[in-house]
């Protein structure tokens, strides 16, 4: 009877697991887009992370380059500044400048000497 009972705690046992484990193939299976999905979704937020980290360090980039270039407006507009004094200036010189001057007349004399070169030579042509 011992034996009888035993077996047939086993075999129930056996029917509880094959049911279990259907149960379970069942749930594996149903989850399984799930988890592609979930998969799909983390691969998704990674491209995007990366994507944000590019962006961050590009903004970074710029806001380095545009600090550089707002220092060298700052020197540029100093510079055009002192060159808008200067301007100014000589302006307001040739402002003070008559319209028209009169030059004097300048003569002009060319004179020329000619006069025949000293020549003292002699051949042996004439037997001298």
């Amino acid at each position: 009877m011992f034996g009888a009972a035993t077996s047939a705690y086993a075999i129930s046992f056996a029917g509880v697991t094959a049911l279990q484990s259907q149960a379970d193939q069942r749930l594996i299976d149903r989850q399984s887009p799930a988890e592609e999905a979930a998969a799909r979704l983390g691969e998704g937020h990674d491209q995007l992370e990366a994507e944000v980290e590019r962006a961050a360090q590009s903004y970074a980039a710029s806001v380095t380059r545009y600090d550089e270039l707002a220092a060298s407006l700052s020197s540029t507009e100093a510079s055009l500044e002192r060159y808008t004094g200067r301007v100014e200036a000589i302006s307001g010189a040739a402002r003070s400048l008559p319209d028209r001057v009169t030059l004097p007349t300048v003569s002009r004399t060319v004179t020329r000497t000619i006069s025949k070169p000293r020549v003292s030579a002699t051949t042996g042509a004439s037997g001298h």
